[in-house]
């Protein structure tokens, strides 16, 4: 049975979210970049051309489909 480590990127990532003083756009950035190495290991292409294009979004586009989806929610 293969046991999985942490990743560096995962470890960076879990210090980040304890740092108070992190802001959401700098958490965003470090899960996109989570989600890209994520992306890069998976050996269909086509599946990986779909993950990194919904790795893509942009923080201010992500904060504005976010708003939208509360807006709808209510």
């Amino acid at each position: 049975m293969k046991t999985t480590r942490p990743t560096p990127i995962l470890l960076t990532l879990l210090a980040a979210a304890a740092l108070p003083a992190c802001s959401s756009q700098m958490l965003y950035g470090g899960g996109q970049a989570w989600q890209r190495t994520e992306c890069n290991r998976m050996p269909d292409a086509e599946q990986r051309k779909r993950c990194m294009d919904s790795s893509a979004l942009s923080f201010d586009e992500y904060q504005r489909q976010a708003a939208a989806a509360k807006g709808a929610a209510r």
